[in-house]
């Protein structure tokens, strides 16, 4: 009852709020409330045995009683359930996507963002941070693209792709260990993407052991990709798109 009592309140509140921004949204808003349905108390039920004898015309009252409190009691699922489109109670989630159905983005030149399917098929993992060290601390070269789901979608999409097709190119070669690609989400781990200093993405990072010696910016194609990726980690000619600056090189 305390509960009752308090949500009763709480519901006066919000008719009286809504009320002030327009006085005629609410005009029977005595027919959202149910009236409430008192149990009988311990002693209530003690003196109804004691009164056993006249039970017949005790249930004909209470049989009377009960009918007229559940005229007063508007069920949940009741298509009459009043001034849900008024005030906006009533509308499920499904029903929204029904009309308005979730697509997949498709840039100007065709390429369509599939982030779901990507979980299923695909060359480039993503991990999470408890993942990490597994990852991380392992002698075979790993690519790491930090990038953002939602945020510059295609930006980061397109830069996912160009990784996939350069790491193809090295599983598909048969004289060298390919290298390691997987991806972090910035806006789920963000621990993981404080502790890698990855403050905008997309980016990718070169890391041999669990030392970063090199972060990429720049939006590179795959065949880029593919030069640095045998400069890191193979012994190729350093590309001549690498800031020497930013080498982490020791």
């Amino acid at each position: 009852m305390a509960v009752e009592d308090f949500i009763r309140d709480s519901l006066d509140r919000t008719f009286d709020s809504i009320q002030q921004q327009s006085s005629d949204v609410l005009e029977n808003k005595e027919n959202i409330m149910k009236e409430r349905v008192c149990e009988k108390s311990k002693s209530e039920s003690s003196d109804d045995d004691d009164e056993k004898e006249e039970g017949d015309e005790v249930e004909h009252e209470e049989g009377a009683s009960d009918t007229r409190e559940k005229k007063m009691v508007i069920e949940e699922e009741s298509k009459n359930w009043p001034l849900d489109a008024d005030v906006g109670w009533g509308i499920r989630a499904s029903d929204y996507f029904e009309q308005h159905p979730i697509k997949n983005v498709i840039g100007d030149d065709g390429v369509e963002i599939d982030w779901e399917g990507e979980i299923d098929d695909n060359w480039v993992q993503e991990i999470n941070c408890l993942e990490w060290e597994s990852f991380a601390f392992h002698p075979s070269p790993l690519v790491v693209l930090v990038f953002e789901r939602y945020n510059r979608a295609m930006d980061n999409w397109k830069i996912l792709k160009e990784l996939e097709k350069a790491i193809k190119v090295y599983w598909g070669a048969k004289d060298r260990l390919p290298p390691r690609a997987v991806k972090v989400d910035i806006n789920i781990e963000r621990d993981l993407a404080y502790a890698l200093k990855a403050r905008e993405c997309p980016q990718i990072l070169f890391l041999r052991g669990n030392k970063i010696v090199y972060r990429e910016k720049e939006h590179r194609t795959a065949d880029e990709l593919v030069q640095m990726i045998a400069f890191f980690y193979y012994n190729a000619k350093k590309p001549s798109w690498i800031d020497d600056t930013a080498l982490f090189l020791r």
